[in-house]
């Protein structure tokens, strides 16, 4: 399983919603479970289901973020678990892994051009 800490800093409402909106730009929709935690999602669970690696950009993806407090601190883990991507096979993990480092990057981005990104601790 991939997984990125985000430790958040100033108003948590905030930083919670510069995190969905960068999800959102990264073509994701994204949902609260009645746990709280979030789904992001993207792409086609037919398309990948039937077309497999050629699938492309439409491969169904999706990734989980979970919060919780460190200290009186807000932390937002993204997760992506192990495999994911395998109903397209190799190339579908691998384009999983690079959709996984790319929202990594554009979340890490947007919080830290917004000021509410403390750390970040990869796993």
């Amino acid at each position: 399983m991939a997984t990125v800490d985000y430790f958040l800093s100033g108003d948590p409402e905030v930083a919670k919603q510069h995190l969905h909106a960068a999800l959102q730009e990264q073509g994701f929709a994204v949902t609260t479970r009645p746990t709280g935690q979030w789904a992001a999602e993207r792409g086609s669970k037919q398309k990948t289901f039937w077309l497999g690696a050629f699938a492309g950009k439409a491969q169904h993806l999706v990734f989980t973020v979970d919060f919780m407090l460190h200290g009186d601190q807000l932390v937002a883990r993204i997760d992506r678990p192990t495999g994911h991507g395998a109903m397209a096979g190799a190339i579908g993990v691998a384009r999983s892994n690079k959709a996984f480092s790319e929202v990594d990057q554009a979340i890490g981005s947007r919080l830290t051009n917004h000021g509410v990104l403390a750390n970040v601790v990869h796993a």
